[in-house]
């Protein structure tokens, strides 16, 4: 039907009716997602995450297998062959310095090493403590040597704690030699005095390796000499 002022078609009261139905109509909520999934993701995650963490704390507390007695040799000697020792075959070297003042690291398994530094002030002392003795027989802790030893003793840390010195025999003749405990380490402490200088020898490994390493230790301070 059209309306006669307007010449436009009546609205039918049914159009009104559904008109009004659709704007009371209202959208229907999407349900809220359920949070169980992402806590099952972060809880996995995190089991995840802390199975690696104990994986790691195993790993570096256990440490390193217990080393092998040495069975083996090697020969090293210094350039201009001012000394030279017996070490563990297998056993890594590096050295550097000039004539009088050679430095070596012997670098073995599970933190094991030996480092010996030539140096001018170990033989200075020794020369010092020889003519304080007029050239009289001495005991050997009253020797050169022993009083180098003794003078030579680490001040500085607060961990290291040294047994009595004993002399033993080097190819350069009597030295002296200290076992020492520093923190987890334990290790020999060696003055070796030469013709023109002395050798400050510290061999050091852990404290569960030191029954296995010692006698390999003791063979190499002995071993010390002229190289070649």
């Amino acid at each position: 039907m059209y309306d006669r002022k307007t010449r436009r078609p009546e609205r039918d009261d049914s159009d009104i009716d559904e008109s009004l139905v659709r704007k009371k109509k209202k959208k229907k909520k999407k349900p809220a997602a359920k949070p169980w999934p992402k806590i099952a993701a972060l809880g996995g995650g995190g089991v995840v995450v802390l199975t690696l963490l104990i994986w790691l704390l195993v790993k570096f507390t256990a440490g390193s297998p217990p080393v092998q007695p040495v069975t083996a040799w090697e020969k090293f000697s210094t350039e201009e062959n001012e000394f030279g020792f017996e070490y563990p075959a297998g056993w890594n070297t590096k050295h550097h310095g000039l004539t009088g003042k050679r430095e070596v690291d012997v670098i073995g398994p599970s933190g094991a090493t030996v480092n010996i530094k030539e140096n001018l002030t170990g033989s200075l002392i020794g020369d010092i403590a020889g003519a304080a003795t007029g050239g009289r027989p001495v005991p050997d802790e009253l020797s050169p040597v022993g009083r180098t030893h003794d003078m030579r003793q680490p001040k500085d840390t607060v961990s290291y704690k040294e047994e009595p010195a004993v002399t033993v025999m080097t190819r350069f003749g009597k030295a002296r030699r200290s076992a020492y405990v520093d923190g987890s380490k334990r290790g020999y402490r060696a003055t070796v005095l030469m013709h023109k200088t002395a050798l400050d020898i510290f061999c050091e490994c852990r404290e569960s390796d030191w029954n296995t390493l010692r006698p390999a230790f003791d063979r190499l301070i002995e071993s010390i000499g002229r190289g070649g």
